[in-house]
């Protein structure tokens, strides 16, 4: 352990300087100096197929887990031999051949993901464990109360370790939490909790080993807070005026390192030679360290895109054959997700209220089939289902993962968003994203503002996500069997009065590629756009106007990313006018992003002024009469493509 804590200070004070000296290519960069021990006595705890999840100060976790030098350094040097090619740097430095499943920008997502990665390893019954590092301001987060009640609730194989260093950030822990003990929190969630000291590592690896051995028998996580001190500022050249030199230099005095040598010495298992070679040998792997990645290429330009996604297998040929029979949207879904899981024992439902049928009943009957370890009912506690879903993902699993509305999606926007959508980018590709959020969107029941919202327009645009949102029952089965095989994290938008809505579905199974729009009615004089439930309302216009001889051409886009801009283009060929049709708001709608695209790829298509319809400003009412003039109908549709002759 003195070896790797010796390896530990000698990394982290050889970026100091190269920081200090402009030879580090970032902002921020955040060290564990001081911190040597609590890493070094958790991980050598630790078996070899044990993952961690860590922070922004996250050097430390990886070097005492294994990661090699040279490719660290390399990394932070921003270098394509770095373990992440250079796209994660020092905040998101990860490494998967060591059980590292990221370090996080994110304060408290560390425990989602590392609760995520034990789910996965209940869920098979492996002997195995995940570690959350995190610091004592993340405790604050409502992301760690969330992870440490799910964790709880099913008995996870987790650690949550928090170093207490004394500071949030800037802001001593006074002043950001009305406790003394964090390991105090883990009563409220019905777990052990100990507090160590973090600056002696022998101390923290047996509490660390006491703690694990309840958590690999299958008694639920435990919490670990370390006591220690980072010597450092929050980040280098921050101007530490939250603190006295005199407190720096009393901490300073309870040196990890220095106090475990010197205990060596003491009881004659090393010399000081010894303590002297090690400090030199470790010393040398740092300088050979920061030769290679100042000496290592700058990642290629033509590198910039690649990982954003992960390749997607080759779909099962053949058009869906057999009878054909009319069932009703949900159906058509709750079909999909049977259909996967029988196939796949790695795919799994979650979500609230799931093994009931979930508030629309798509879900209904699975539990009966697959048990609740595979449609598992998950606390109110959407980041924790999103977070947790991205480290299973992360882990191996296929996590279905059901949200009870999709205005609630604004309640885990952070794991979607930060965590899904860029940890295979931040890791050079090391990991994979197989994930799917079921999102039941759209107005018409009379639920009102923040029941009733679309929302597919504020996702379409975060590259590393797949938005697909089906109309067609037909369409939702085959889409959403494609976005379970998918490796990439897939946002699945479903239309509350699509699943009341009968469709012809094929006896064999089918499978529609992301990005492939459907000419849902053929015609010759407008090119109408929809989505979801409008596609069905375009329909009904495009019937109507048919009797007074405009043939409407009603385009079903089926997924916004990526967006099937050829089709569009393909329509306006022959019809010359355009119009959109979404249920979300017109101001900032995903009809401005096709109208922008066809203006840049086809403008000379265009013979009249592009016609974008959606929601009326203003959140959805209650009132029945009112919500039906907030959302387009068919009659407003047809009004509006008379207008265009």
């Amino acid at each position: 352990m003195l070896k790797r804590m010796m390896l530990i200070r000698a990394f982290e004070e050889s970026l100091s300087r190269e920081w200090r000296s402009g030879k580090i290519p970032t902002a921020a960069i955040h060290l564990s100096i001081g911190q040597e021990a609590s890493a070094v006595g958790v991980c050598f705890a630790l078996k070899d197929d044990d993952v961690i999840a860590t922070t922004h100060r996250g050097h430390g976790h990886m070097l005492a887990k294994g990661a090699p030098t040279d490719r660290m350094m390399a990394e932070i040097y921003g270098k394509a031999e770095g373990l992440c090619q250079g796209k994660g740097g020092s905040m998101h430095v990860t490494d998967s051949s060591i059980g590292a499943i990221g370090a996080n920008g994110i304060v408290g997502a560390s425990p989602l993901i590392a609760a995520g990665a034990a789910l996965a390893f209940a869920q098979r019954k492996e002997n195995r464990v995940a570690v959350a590092f995190l610091g004592d301001g993340a405790t604050n987060q409502g992301m760690f109360h969330e992870a440490l009640n799910l964790a709880s609730v099913w008995k996870l194989p987790v650690l949550f370790v928090v170093e207490n260093n004394g500071y949030g950030e800037f802001t001593p822990q006074a002043q950001h939490m009305a406790i003394g003990r964090i390991a105090d929190r883990a009563a409220a969630y019905g777990m052990p909790g100990e507090q160590v000291d973090g600056n002696d590592a022998d101390a923290v690896l047996a509490a660390t080993q006491k703690a694990l051995a309840d958590v690999r028998s299958g008694k639920g996580p435990a919490l670990l807070e370390c006591l220690t001190y980072r010597w450092h500022g929050h980040m280098e050249g921050d101007s530490q005026a939250y603190r006295t030199r005199e407190e720096v230099e009393r901490w300073k005095e309870r040196c990890p390192v220095k106090g475990m040598a010197e205990r060596l010495i003491a009881e004659g298992v090393i010399t000081g030679q010894d303590r002297e070679r090690m400090r030199q040998e470790a010393e040398d792997e740092v300088a050979q360290a920061v030769h290679f990645a100042v000496e290592g290429a700058d990642p290629d330009p033509e590198s910039l895109r690649l990982e954003v996604f992960a390749p997607e297998a080759p779909l099962p040929q053949g058009k869906g054959g057999g009878a054909m029979k009319s069932i009703t949207g949900s159906a058509a879904i709750n079909l999909a997700l049977a259909e996967e899981m029988r196939r796949d024992p790695s795919v799994f439902l979650m979500g609230e209220d799931v093994s009931l049928g979930g508030y629309m009943a798509v879900s209904k009957g699975l539990v009966e089939e697959f048990g609740p370890d595979r449609v598992r009912d998950t606390p109110i506690s959407e980041n924790a289902i999103v977070g947790s879903a991205v480290g299973a993902a992360m882990a191996g699993m296929r996590p279905v993962a059901e949200i009870l509305f999709s205005d609630f999606i604004t309640c885990a926007m952070d794991p979607i968003v930060n965590n899904a959508a860029k940890l295979r980018y931040m890791s050079g590709g090391q990991y994979k994203m197989p994930l799917v959020v079921r999102l039941p969107s759209g107005a018409g029941l009379g639920m009102a503002a923040q029941h009733s919202q679309s929302l597919e327009a504020m996702l379409m645009g975060i590259p590393g996500l797949i938005v697909a949102a089906p109309g067609m029952a037909r369409d939702a089965r085959a889409l959403l069997k494609t976005a379970i095989r998918s490796d990439n994290p897939v946002i699945f938008f479903e239309h509350k009065l699509c699943y009341l809505m009968q469709g012809e579905v094929p006896e064999a199974e089918e499978f529609l590629p992301f990005g492939r729009a459907a000419v849902a009615r053929p015609g010759s004089d407008v090119t109408v756009v929809g989505l979801l439930y409008t596609v069905h309302l375009a329909l009904e216009a495009a019937e109507t106007l048919a009797r007074e001889g405009i043939k409407v051409e009603v385009i079903d886009l089926r997924c916004l990313a990526p967006l099937d801009l050829d089709t569009v283009l393909q329509s306006l060929a022959r019809t010359g006018r355009l119009v959109t049709v979404e249920e979300g708001p017109v101001r900032g709608g995903w009809g401005a992003e096709v109208v922008a695209r066809v203006a840049t790829a086809g403008l000379g298509l265009l013979r009249f002024a592009p016609v974008r319809l959606g929601a009326s400003d203003n959140p959805i009412p209650y009132n029945k009469a009112l919500e039906g003039l907030s959302v387009p109908d068919a009659a407003r549709i047809a009004a509006a493509i008379r207008k265009l002759f």
